[in-house]
């Protein structure tokens, strides 16, 4: 059966068996920039297959992106270029599914640095290696596929892939995601509010009238 018949518990249970699945997530220099942090760990056993800063000059780290995860320009200075971290994370992935919390970023900036640097992404370029664990999240959460939940890991490489191996976990023991719920209370509280000022606001505007 394909993974994308799976109901997210089932998906999450596949994923969490011995040797079928990697968790990856990187950090970058800005939405669209270079990855300047990468980390994997085993899905099964959360052993860390991967976890080292990348030094991704002369691309320079944006401010809004500093403020994020924190990660300075001088924080690079000894850690390796793409083309290094790229072949250790061809060896640590291979055979596995990778799974990225939000896997169509994560997929993209590996591609994108796989463009600047020349490199052939091989399989790791196929969308059928990454899943999305956002997508399952959300759709156990009754949102569908589409929609989105914030994860809260932390935002350094290693705290946020296991943050979302926990998560994969709870979606695989059935268990409540009280945090994607109050995510979704808290969403639900501020378009409330917002349609609340709509309201005032155009009763306001009729008045004037």
């Amino acid at each position: 059966m394909s993974l994308q018949m799976l109901s997210p518990r089932e998906w999450a249970t596949a994923m969490l068996a011995d040797g079928t699945a990697c968790i990856l997530d990187v950090e970058t220099s800005g939405l669209t920039g270079s990855i300047l942090e990468i980390a994997v760990i085993d899905a099964a056993t959360g052993a860390v297959l991967l976890d080292t800063l990348v030094d991704c000059r002369p691309v320079q780290i944006e401010p809004g992106a500093h403020a994020v995860h924190g990660i300075a320009a001088a924080d690079l200075d000894g850690a390796p270029c793409w083309p290094e971290v790229f072949a250790q994370l061809a060896a640590v992935t291979s055979g596995r599914q990778v799974l990225a919390y939000n896997a169509p970023f994560d997929h993209g900036r590996v591609l994108a640095d796989c463009h600047r640097a020349g490199i052939d992404p091989g399989d790791l370029g196929e969308t059928s290696r990454w899943q999305c664990v956002m997508a399952r999240r959300c759709d156990a959460l009754g949102l569908g596929a589409d929609g989105r939940v914030r994860l809260g890991g932390g935002h350094r490489a290693l705290a946020d892939v296991r943050a979302t191996r926990a998560l994969v976990q709870l979606l695989a023991a059935g268990l409540p995601d009280t945090a994607g719920l109050a995510a979704l209370d808290d969403r639900h509280d501020c378009a409330s509010r917002e349609n609340r000022m709509d309201t005032i606001c155009t009763g306001e505007d009729r008045g004037r009238k």
